[in-house]
């Protein structure tokens, strides 16, 4: 488990939404997924951005989302992965 070192006044920020790649999701099997992201380099404060994915586009692990996430959606998207 990591650990993430902040300062006293950090607060969390609200980030960007990404929305589904398929125009046409109707709504029934969409999933939000909020990701934390901090970036120490930066200097700002850490964030939540949340991720739309259509459910039936994606396969079943957290895993696929995460691919399908950094693919389509946020390329900047970084995670590690050693199964499969």
């Amino acid at each position: 488990m990591a650990e993430f070192s902040l300062p006293k006044n950090s607060v969390v920020k609200k980030g960007v939404t990404h929305a589904p790649t398929n125009p046409g999701a109707n709504g029934k099997r969409l999933k939000s997924f909020k990701v934390y992201r901090y970036d120490p380099d930066s200097g700002e404060n850490p964030r939540y951005d949340t991720f739309q994915l259509d459910l039936d586009e994606t396969g079943p692990m957290v895993l696929d989302a995460l691919i399908k996430m950094k693919g389509e959606q946020d390329s900047s998207l970084t995670f590690r992965r050693s199964c499969r």
